[in-house]
Formats: structure tokens, sequence, C-alpha cells
């Protein structure tokens, strides 16, 4: 298997988080300069300093934003790797292969996967196309609230994934009717998610279940691309 992972817009973005975050200090540490400088503040001093409380909150955010994408402790592409470690050379893993595309895309003979990848614990439950989570209590439950990944709703990040790739391919001279099966799986990499699945738009699995769900059935077996058209299709969602 093929591992493409784009570090180049991983480390722009991480760099572009820490900016954020020194320039949210910053403003944070004039708003309270203002404040300690100016016990009765006139309504300049008062608007100044919390102009610069907005201000950092929007650039702390904006970091924030990068670093639950493409933080070390957040990006998913090491474990996929591990886990579909085994198969063949016909299997690519790309990672992070343009802003506009999904994270994580797997390619294969019998067409493109968009994997969408959750590091969630906890009771997580899918039933008629909704989904649920019990992240239990205490500090887990805490932490969540303070700044952990947001849950949101996988299946339609799969959605939002499988039309960006159609819309890549089609950018690159593919008309729809062309373009190989584009489907999508979501993966819960967390040892300790315990899923409960019933009626989801999309397949569902943990790490152990993967590599199965990534080949498929007998039938994704056979190559439904030559070589030409495979090759067309990776430099169309790497280029």
């Amino acid at each position: 298997m093929h591992v493409v992972v784009n570090e180049n817009l991983v480390r722009t973005r991480v760099r572009i988080a820490s900016a954020a975050h020194i320039a949210a200090l910053g403003v944070f540490a004039v708003g309270l300069v203002i404040s300690w400088t100016n016990p009765q503040p006139d309504w300049k001093e008062m608007a100044a300093a919390y102009t610069a409380i907005v201000l950092g909150l929007i650039l702390y955010n904006v970091g924030q934003f990068f670093l639950r994408r493409y933080g070390p402790r957040i990006r998913q592409d090491a474990t996929l790797a591990k886990t579909l470690k085994g198969l063949d050379r016909r299997f690519s893993l790309l990672a992070f292969p343009s802003t506009k595309l999904p994270d994580y895309i797997m390619f294969g003979p019998a067409g493109v996967q968009v994997i969408v990848a959750r590091t969630h614990d906890g009771h997580i439950i899918c039933r008629a196309h909704r989904w649920s989570r019990e992240a239990g209590g205490g500090l887990k439950r805490l932490s969540g609230l303070l700044g952990g990944s947001p849950f949101g709703d996988p299946s339609a990040d799969v959605s939002k994934g499988v039309e960006q790739v159609r819309r890549r391919l089609e950018q690159h001279g593919l008309a729809r009717e062309q373009q190989p099966p584009v489907d999508g799986i979501v993966v819960f990499t967390s040892p300790t998610a315990k899923l409960r699945i019933d009626g989801c738009s999309y397949p569902v699995t943990g790490l152990k279940g993967l590599r199965n769900s990534v080949r498929g059935g007998k039938g994704s077996r056979d190559r439904v691309l030559d070589e030409q058209a495979a090759g067309r299709v990776v430099q169309a969602l790497t280029g």
C-alpha cells in the first residue's frame, strides 16, 4: 500500500495555528494592560479593551480550528496507515491531499473511499441516520467541553467528502458517468469507543474492522479500473 501525506499543507496549517494563538495572547495582554492602567476608564478605553478581548477570542478560535484538524495529537494518518498495513500495492492512502478535499482518501482497485476518522470514545450510537454520543462523566466530559474535537455529524462529513471528490474528478476531465465508484466510511480510532449502529447512511467501524471494510465484499476484489485510469484518478486527487 502506498501512503501519500501532504506534509507541506500540515506544517503550514500548524504554523498558522501557532501564530494565531501567539497573536491572541498578545491581544489579550493589550486588553489587560488597558484595564489595569485605567481603573476608571472612559468609553474609548473600555471600547478598546473589549475590542481586544473579542479580537483575541477570534484569533484563539482560528488557531483551535486548524489544530483540531491538523494538530499532531489529532491527525490520524499514522494510525490509519498502521492499521491498513499489508494491503497490496494497488491501494493508496492519501492524507491531507488538499484543503478542498477530505483529510483521508483511500483509493483501490474498486474505486475511491472517503475515510472520516473520529478519535472520540464512549458509547456512540447511529440509529436511523441520527448520531448521538455518551462521553461519560467527570473529567472526560469536562475535557470535551473545554476543547475536545467536536463530534458533529460523521455521516454528513462523509457525504460532503464524497461530493468534494466527485467535483475534483470533474475538474480534471472525468465526467460523473466516467468516474470510479466513490463511497465513504466512518472509523472510530479510539479503542474504548463502543459502537451501536442501527441504520446509518454509511458503513461505520472501529480500527479492527477497517481493513475488511476497505477491501469490501467479493465484488471489490475485481479490478474496475485499468492502471492508466487509476493513475489518472490519483493524479487528480493529489495534483
